[in-house]
């Protein structure tokens, strides 16, 4: 969304994005326990190093993630991590991901010293030892092994699930969270008093995300919880100038030095809170009237719920971290120096269009429309607003310059879409690849 940061990382293979992998889908009771296994680490470094170093290993309540299909196909992320069985050597589950950490080194600032950030990452529980392989894009773009370790469960049989003692409601439940998606609502910045406004805007989330398709037809795979994770004083640090409440989840304004991203750095304390329920998405609600938010590729989105534009914050910021969309604006600020491609792009929606012949969506293009696509985008640029009249090639895909916040040499899929501007509906390469990843979670 305008303003927002949202990192871009470059793959190797410009096809790959849309193709499942070859690897076969695992037999979950042969290998896994019904609960889950949350490795908590820190993940730090500066711009040019990182290093990983376990903290603990816990029980972080009952699986309600993927079952169907273990080995997450779409090569998504910066990060991924493959839990691998000992004795066998066999891939029993693959994830992608994105991370505050790898955002941040990206900035000025690590450039100039080393940090340390709270990281987790969740699996189901092995019954036998496993190996954890983290392994990250390098400067080509390919996936690399950064980090080994192995894991014999048997150490943490006796550990009990914890968790919070705050109270859990369910908004929508439709079945086994097993076969559904699981998203679980925290609550940053309400207090105890707050609760009755927090379960208010609970349902204007609900009420925004199911309002857009591909979510509006498939309301029926999805779990919503909400956990009403208090905070001692109301609203979100830097909300405004010198404002810093003590919010339970330490959300905070000026993230990376940008007034409207919000992020918080306390990963451990969200995930705490969030066991309290079975979760595959996890959305941090803000009790703020100042605009802002932020998402990330399978960790979290925070969203204020007090603005006007809340609905169309909550949706946008759903794309990243649901399915790893990128920002297809180009026209606002962020944190980060994007300079144009020489690998293509790892996310859905988004080409460098290296290979025109290989436009990883060309089977949504019509015959008749060239590639790349022409737009009014000299006049867009002047008044920020697009002529749908003046546009000969609107709703329909193409490839039309400027997206991931580059003018030149990146492309977006249609001239509009909720990736790119307020207009409250994604583009059909934005929905066919959060179709492709909602399909993973829901077993049938």
């Amino acid at each position: 969304m305008k303003n927002f940061a949202h990192l871009l990382i470059y793959s190797l293979i410009p096809v790959i994005v849309f193709a499942q992998s070859n690897t076969v889908n695992i037999d979950f009771e042969k290998y896994f326990e019904d609960k889950t296994m949350r490795v908590d680490y820190l993940h730090g470094g500066n711009s040019q190093s990182e290093s990983f170093k376990i903290f603990a290993i816990k029980h972080d309540g009952a699986w309600g993630g993927r079952v169907k299909v273990m080995n997450d196909p779409y090569n998504l992320g910066l990060y991924a991590f493959d839990v691998v069985d000992v004795a066998s050597g066999k891939v029993l589950y693959t994830q992608g991901f994105c991370s505050v950490f790898g955002e941040w080194q990206t900035t000025l600032e690590a450039t100039r010293i080393e940090k340390d950030f709270e990281e987790s990452i969740r699996f189901p529980w092995p019954k036998n030892a496993v190996k954890i392989v983290m392994r990250k894009r390098d400067s080509t773009n390919t996936f690399q092994t950064l980090w080994t370790e192995t894991i014999n469960p048997a150490m943490y049989a006796n550990a009990s699930h914890t968790g919070s003692l705050a109270k859990v409601r369910y908004f929508l439940s439709n079945g086994n969270p097993k076969e559904k998606i699981d998203i679980v609502v925290l609550a940053d910045g309400y207090t105890a008093a707050d609760s009755s406004d927090f379960s208010n805007d609970v349902e204007r989330f609900i009420e925004a995300f199911f309002s857009v398709e591909p979510f509006k037809s498939r309301k029926s795979d999805f779990n919503v919880a909400a956990v009403y994770s208090t905070s001692p004083v109301s609203g979100i640090r830097l909300q405004e100038s010198n404002y810093y409440p003590a919010n339970v989840l330490g959300c905070t304004y000026f993230t990376f030095e940008t007034e409207r991203y919000v992020l918080t750095e306390r990963e451990w304390t969200v995930r705490d809170y969030a066991s309290l329920a079975p979760y595959d998405f996890l959305v941090i609600l803000l009790n703020s009237t100042k605009y802002g938010g932020g998402g990330i590729y399978n960790l979290y989105i925070t969203a204020s719920a007090k603005t006007s534009t809340a609905a169309y914050v909550m949706v946008h910021e759903m794309g990243h971290h649901m399915a790893g969309l990128a920002d297809e604006y180009y026209t606002s600020d962020v944190a980060y120096q994007v300079t144009v491609p020489k690998y293509e792009p790892w996310e859905f929606n988004i080409t460098a269009l290296l290979n025109p012949q290989s436009l990883k969506w060309k089977n949504m293009v019509e015959p008749n429309t060239p590639i790349p696509t022409s737009w009014q985008k000299e006049q867009y640029e002047q008044t920020g607003k697009i002529d749908i009249n003046g546009e000969p090639y609107y709703a329909k895909v193409g490839a039309f310059e400027g997206a991931g916040y580059l003018s030149k040499g990146m492309y977006r899929p249609e001239v509009d879409c909720i990736m790119f501007s307020h207009s409250l509906k994604f583009c059909r390469v934005c929905h066919q690849g959060l179709s492709r990843v909602m399909d993973m979670y829901v077993a049938k």
